[in-house]
């Protein structure tokens, strides 16, 4: 927790095995934009922790998921490519739907843009926390070899953290599905009936947000970045209750605004708001508003069967074997397995 991020990642570049789960003193934008500009790959993943669950091994020739990099508006996302030192030739973007709704955008604080840097935790504080959580026993010493080929509190103990291609993985959540702190998806469904936390009642788009987005997708048209941007799903029980609360009527207004725009720069766009057409369950989420690894798959699946350029990319065969052969409707291998070894 105390290392430096560069040398937590080049550790993890000699063991491809080694999740990354810090658990005091996270540095995902910056920890995602190292790995970016090392790694150059020519497709990458951007969004928030809703886009964490692309994985490497669905691609050929060099994928990186720079998932949790950006958290809100859309001149974070350029802001974060204009921090690149290359071009990534595509560039699949998640838009988070709270993010049209300016209910949502009114809480949320200005975001600084420039260079993306580390903000580390002042080494006293962060001792002050892991001593506090021991002194509550929210941890043991004993707990630290559960998974010791891991970096941090979160890998070594809970054996969840990024993996090597910058996804994410749940470990605990996985092995036992019952630890989520939204089970049954409770938490969200509060928020709902509240209109708090993201899901803000609302009836229409933001236009300050329409504008931010048509900025950045001007930005990667000058940079030649295809973009291939899409809403994350929501678990089908949640597209239910949202619709039957009548309380979010700016969600059917984003797909023909983001379909018109991204037609403006020859990109793509998908609503993947409800993932139930393509056979995927509640019990294919993690909570109310994160899908797993096999949802994501299945996801781009789709797109490159509707002639999306992800295909150039998209190891179609050997993403048909993963889902066919699925562990479960979270993950492609028994958790044990791939906690253990990781996705070289």
């Amino acid at each position: 927790e105390l290392d430096p991020i560069e040398k937590n990642a080049e550790k993890q570049r000699e063991n491809p095995a080694c999740m990354i789960g810090l658990g005091y003193n996270e540095q995902t934008p910056y920890y995602k934009l190292l790995n970016a500009n090392y790694y150059r790959a020519p497709i990458i993943s951007l969004g928030t922790s809703r886009v964490m669950q692309f994985k490497g091994v669905c691609f050929y020739g060099g994928f990186y998921n720079c998932g949790g990099a950006v958290v809100s508006n859309y001149d974070e996302y350029r802001n974060f490519l204009e921090n690149l030192t290359y071009s990534p030739r595509c560039v699949i973007i998640g838009l988070d739907a709270w993010v049209f709704n300016g209910a949502w955008n009114q809480t949320v604080s200005a975001l600084n843009e420039g260079q993306v840097v580390k903000i580390d935790r002042e080494p006293a504080a962060l001792l002050g926390a892991i001593a506090r959580d021991w002194l509550e026993q929210k941890w043991s010493f004993a707990d630290l070899s559960n998974y010791p080929q891991h970096i941090g509190f979160n890998g070594r103990v809970k054996g969840e953290g990024f993996m090597y291609d910058g996804s994410y993985y749940h470990g605990a959540v996985y092995r036992v599905p019952s630890s989520s702190a939204d089970y049954g998806f409770a938490d969200t469904l509060r928020r709902i009936s509240r209109g708090v936390s993201r899901f803000e009642w609302g009836e229409d788009i933001d236009p300050d947000t329409v504008a931010q987005l048509d900025g950045l997708l001007a930005y990667c048209a000058g940079r030649g970045i295809h973009v291939v941007g899409f809403l994350p799903p929501f678990a089908p029980s949640i597209c239910e209750a949202m619709q039957q609360s009548g309380h979010y009527g700016y969600l059917g207004k984003i797909p023909p605004v983001c379909r018109r725009l991204f037609e403006q720069y020859g990109f793509e766009f998908y609503d993947y708001l409800d993932v139930s057409g393509l056979g995927m369950t509640d019990g294919c989420f993690l909570d109310g508003f994160h899908g797993s690894e096999v949802v994501y798959a299945r996801i781009l699946e789709d797109m490159a069967g509707q002639g999306s350029e992800i295909g150039l990319y998209l190891d179609r065969g050997h993403t048909r074997e993963l889902l066919e052969n699925a562990y479960s409707g979270f993950v492609f291998e028994k958790p044990e397995r791939a906690a253990g070894q990781g996705e070289g």
